[in-house]
């Protein structure tokens, strides 16, 4: 992009590493990803409210996860707080995540379609739909290929205490503020740790389960995220 553009995918190769370690969508199936606005990483930004103002959601598979990140590349000043001040979004505020487990589209249908009842019956006239049916992809998870951790350090020390954990059997990811664990539960399954890695691991995270990851390869607060050994 140029520079009168915001940027989001900062390292085309670890992206690029990401999508093919992503897993493979069955019918029905998308990725939900979602690009926020973080306070906390420009503290010094007034009409930043917010620790995650939300841009723009979207659904992507796979082949198209590229395309639709590229979309989110748009001219210096289309983001701006909700309010319409006109106060543009800076670029080392931005971040940009995506569920690692896929959602299930036919189930947020059934969901949705009960939102939008209560809206009708309720009367709620100022509510948008389409962002009532964007949260019921969110919370529609299909199935559970891996466990996220999300440790909020970088004590090298609690990094080691999780893998051993879970016997290494893991893959993380360096994110600004500390790593993302991920551990494929069927791996776990037959060894010594079957009934204590997840214990273990999630006594030093702060979010556990299916939580959104920061996309590697992508701009999260002036720092790009990447899988390390």
């Amino acid at each position: 992009m140029t520079k009168d553009c915001y940027q989001i995918i900062t390292d085309a190769g670890e992206f690029n590493h990401f999508v093919d370690w992503l897993p493979d969508l069955e019918e029905g199936e998308k990725f939900y990803g979602s690009l926020f606005a973080r306070k906390k990483y420009c503290q010094d930004v007034p009409w930043i409210k917010s620790d995650k103002a939300q841009l723009k959601r979207f659904c992507a598979t796979k082949e198209n996860l590229a395309l639709k990140i590229s979309q989110l590349e748009v001219p210096v000043g289309c983001y701006q707080t909700r309010n319409g001040d006109g106060n543009a979004v800076p670029q080392e505020a931005l971040a940009v995540y995506l569920t690692p487990n896929p959602r299930n589209l036919w189930k947020a249908t059934l969901h949705g379609v009960g939102e939008l009842v209560k809206m009708i019956q309720h009367e709620n006239k100022t509510s948008n739909p389409h962002q009532e049916l964007m949260s019921c992809i969110q919370r529609s998870k299909s199935r559970t290929i891996r466990v996220s951790f999300d440790i909020d350090t970088k004590d090298l020390g609690v990094l080691e205490q999780c893998r051993d954990a879970c016997l290494d059997k893991c893959d993380v990811l360096e994110t600004r503020g500390g790593y993302h664990i991920f551990v494929v539960p069927s791996d776990m399954k037959g060894t010594v740790a079957e009934k204590s890695w997840h214990r273990n691991i999630a006594v030093h995270a702060d979010v556990t389960g299916d939580s959104m990851m920061p996309i590697p390869g992508c701009f999260q607060g002036g720092f790009t995220p990447m899988f390390i050994d």
